[in-house]
């Protein structure tokens, strides 16, 4: 071969040095070698990710996270791929993928600038909001009503942070009162140890019409406190993950089968919000 053929080759071989890249994962090679792959998922957030009576990960990200593994089990050509479920608060769940102990996390995450610092993030896979629930008996009304009152929130959440902001903007001096999950802060409510229970609002209603409790009914003031854009995490620095999951989930948007996953899970609560509903849309992307 002549000196100017190997040039050729050596330029040609520097350009597809991405492309190799890319194409390597060690999260995907362990996945494939142990046909098992790591999911964190939240155990509280109904309807959306919890544990069920018999124990198992249930829930509309759940179901959703299900659905992505089933398209990697395809991708990597393997004749099973198990789940091997970890169930922890959203810090906890966070820090399970940073150091690389999880391979995807599923749950009621939201996807913000700040945790892509050491995760990262896949497509969204909803979009809510934080709200603010009181008994029905409660003279609560409005936010300003929340003057001098205390309000329990699952600690390390988005909304523990956009609670405070909101609180502090309206000048209002309210005591914010972190507890260690969603159930701790939805039963300090119900004890009447709290005056008001904030949270991501799909959440709140899917806590409020199924956790036993001495107050049958619930209200939900008339204020969005934030915008919660959830995505699936996964581990940085692993760009053909990241392509497999977001793949997975195009797919899943085109095929429409995440209208069935919604109907299961919240077709209760009614259609989608248009939000929501051009959220799926504008991610069909295309192969």
């Amino acid at each position: 071969m002549t000196q100017r053929r190997w040039s050729l080759a050596a330029v040609l071989c520097l350009l597809l040095l991405p492309a190799l890249a890319l194409a390597q994962s060690a999260v995907l090679d362990r996945i494939k070698s142990s046909k098992t792959i790591r999911v964190a998922f939240a155990e509280d957030s109904l309807p959306f990710s919890y544990r069920a009576e018999n124990r198992e990960p249930a829930g509309f990200s759940v179901d959703l996270c299900r659905r992505v593994v089933a398209h990697l089990q395809a991708q990597l050509k393997l004749d099973r791929l198990s789940i091997e479920w970890l169930g922890a608060t959203t810090p906890e769940r966070l820090k399970l993928v940073a150091a690389g102990k999880a391979d995807l996390e599923c749950g009621v995450t939201t996807h913000t600038l700040k945790r892509q610092e050491t995760v990262e993030f896949s497509l969204p896979v909803f979009v809510d909001g934080a709200g603010v629930m009181v008994a029905k008996t409660s003279p609560i009304v409005t936010l300003p009503g929340l003057e001098g009152k205390k309000i329990s929130v699952a600690r390390g959440t988005t909304t523990e942070l956009r609670m405070r902001e909101a609180l502090d903007k309206r000048s209002i001096k309210a005591e914010l009162v972190p507890m260690a999950d969603r159930h701790s802060a939805f039963a300090a409510l119900d004890r009447g140890e709290v005056d008001a229970y904030a949270g991501d609002r799909g959440v709140l209603y899917g806590q409020a019409i199924t956790t036993p409790t001495r107050t049958p009914e619930w209200s939900m003031l008339p204020a969005e406190i934030s915008y919660e854009p959830y995505a699936f995490a996964m581990p940085r620095g692993d760009p053909a993950l990241r392509l497999a999951v977001n793949r997975a989930l195009a797919s899943i948007y085109r095929k429409r089968e995440i209208e069935d996953v919604y109907a299961r899970w919240l077709g209760r609560f009614g259609a989608p919000h248009p939000l929501l509903q051009a959220m799926f849309l504008l991610n069909q992307i295309p192969e």
